[in-house]
Parts: structure tokens; sequence; C-alpha cells
């Protein structure tokens, strides 16, 4: 649809109508079900009428952030409007509308356009996701809103590893490590006295958290070797995994059941209509056409 491409006003309108049309695809401009003599006529095109009613309904039916846009510029929009009414009227008066693939085309959005009004009525306007349902899966799920383990680190970078087995040495004979660092340290972070800060397990390299996770608060790996260099690893902080607070993903869990349960209800749609419904299916036939048509191009198809 051309409202998922919009990148100027002009586009970003054409793609509001665009959804119009598909909104109300019974309520064509020739045919306005709610007008009446007396009723306000915005614009006139040719032998088409547009009332206020019109505009109401069609404009009422999209999205907020559509009806905005149109709020603020609704010339543009009325000149859009016009344009595609009288480009309408002229594929009616040059019959494109019984040209076989326009005619294929107008049924498949048809039948697709039914197919989206039966799956609202009887699937998702049947879904309701109570609060109790929500705190019911939170209590059962809490493993999957857990916050991952937080570990603060400060480090000592070095090229060597002679280098990195001396200042290991210095340190296990009582050297401050944050002095260290900011003396010998070539990492950016020896300013800080080494400290990279928080951060959640599995952000950084595999080696360097590796060596991390074993330490107790305060204690200090042996050299490690990465892409980087050679690191001394001090532990200054771990953080346990907690869950998060239900308010904080109360949302997710709402959207999650909704679709679980948007997908149950569709599936006992469908067997139940696959259980009432003779359906009888040629293998051999589905095999040869579905040869052809990836073999072909479409014109050989034709032919």
């Amino acid at each position: 649809m051309i409202i998922h491409n919009m990148f100027t006003v002009k586009n970003f309108l054409r793609g509001v109508l665009a959804l119009l049309c598909v909104l109300a695809v019974q309520h064509s401009f020739t045919g306005c079900s709610r007008s009446s003599s007396q009723e306000k006529v915005v614009v006139a095109i040719g032998a088409a009428k547009i009332t206020i009613d019109d505009l109401i309904d069609r404009i009422s039916n999209l999205p907020l952030k559509y009806r905005e846009v149109i709020k603020k510029r609704r010339e543009e929009y009325l000149d859009e409007l016009i344009n595609d009414t009288l480009l309408y009227q002229e594929a009616l008066r040059g019959k494109l509308d019984r040209e076989d693939d326009v005619k294929k085309t107008i049924e498949e959005a048809r039948k697709k356009i039914l197919i989206a009004r039966l799956l609202k009525g009887r699937v998702d306007d049947t879904i309701n996701i109570s609060e109790e349902d929500i705190q019911g899966y939170y209590q059962m799920n809490k493993e999957k809103f857990m916050t991952p383990e937080v570990l603060r680190v400060s480090h000592i970078l070095v090229a060597t590893k002679d280098e990195a087995d001396r200042i290991h040495l210095e340190l296990m004979a009582g050297a401050v490590f944050e002095e260290t660092a900011r003396a010998r340290s070539i990492d950016p972070t020896a300013q800080r006295g080494g400290d990279v800060g928080y951060f959640p397990v599995g952000q950084l390299m595999p080696e360097f958290e590796g060596a991390c996770r074993p330490l107790g608060i305060g204690e200090i790996s042996a050299p490690v070797k990465t892409a980087l260099g050679f690191h001394i690893i001090k532990l200054t902080d771990r953080r346990s995994p907690q869950a998060r607070p239900l308010d904080d993903v109360r949302d997710n869990i709402k959207a999650e059941l909704r679709s679980a349960r948007r997908q149950a209800i569709f599936n006992e749609l469908i067997a139940d209509l696959r259980n009432k419904t003779n359906i009888r299916v040629d293998n051999e036939a589905l095999g040869r056409a579905v040869e052809q048509a990836t073999t072909e191009s479409p014109d050989e198809n034709k032919k």
C-alpha cells in the first residue's frame, strides 16, 4: 500500500486515499449512501458529489496520526481526492474496469476485504484479554521477564603478556588497582581508574566476560587475552537477575496473549470449515500447474 512508502506529503495523502478506498470499498464517489438533497456538498466533480457526511465517514475511519495530517493539510487532501476522482472517472470512460486483468485484480481485492471482515467479526472481535489473564501469565512465566545479570568491572589493558604478568604480580603484592590502571593501561578507561561501568551479561567479548563471571566482588583475574590485547580484570559489583515489574511488561503480555488466542480461534474456525466442506485435491494437476507456473514466464503462459 502506498502509505507504507510515503516520502512526501503528496505521496502520504495519496496513500491515505488508497487506504480509504479499501475501508470503503462499497462506498463509491458516485453513490453516497448518506447524502440527501439538503446535505451540504463539499465538492462536485462532474456527476460525483462528495458531502460533509461522506468526508466524515472517510476520514474518521483512518488512524489518528493520518487524521492529524489531514487536519493540517486539508486543501492538499482535497486536491488529491479530486485528482483521484477525475482519474477514476476517466478510467471508467475508458472501460478499463471491463478488462480481464482488472476484473481479476478487483475480485482478488474484494476477496481479501471480505476475508478480513470475516476474521474481524469471527476472530478479532471475540478476543478479550482480562487483567486476570495478564497477571496469571506473569506469575506463571516470571522467568521470561527477568532482567539479565549485570556486572561492573574495571580493567587494565596492555599490549603484551609479559607486561600483563608483571602488573598482575604487582597487584597481588598489594598495588592499588585504580592507580595502576591510570598509570599503565592503554585503554581510554585508564583515566577512570579502569572502570568499564555496568553492563548486562552477553554484551562484551566472550573471553572478557568469561573471566569476569567467576570473580567475587573485589577479586582480580589473571591476565586474559582478547583481540585488543591483555586484560587484568577486577569485579567491582554484581547485580543478580530480577523480575521486571508487571507494569513494565503488561503491554507485551497482552499482545502475546492476544496473538496466541487469535491463532487458536483462527485454527478452530479453519478446522470447522474444513470439516463441513468436501475438499478434493488432484495432486497430479497441482504438480503440473506449479511446474508450469514456475518454469515459464507470464507472457509464455498467455500463449
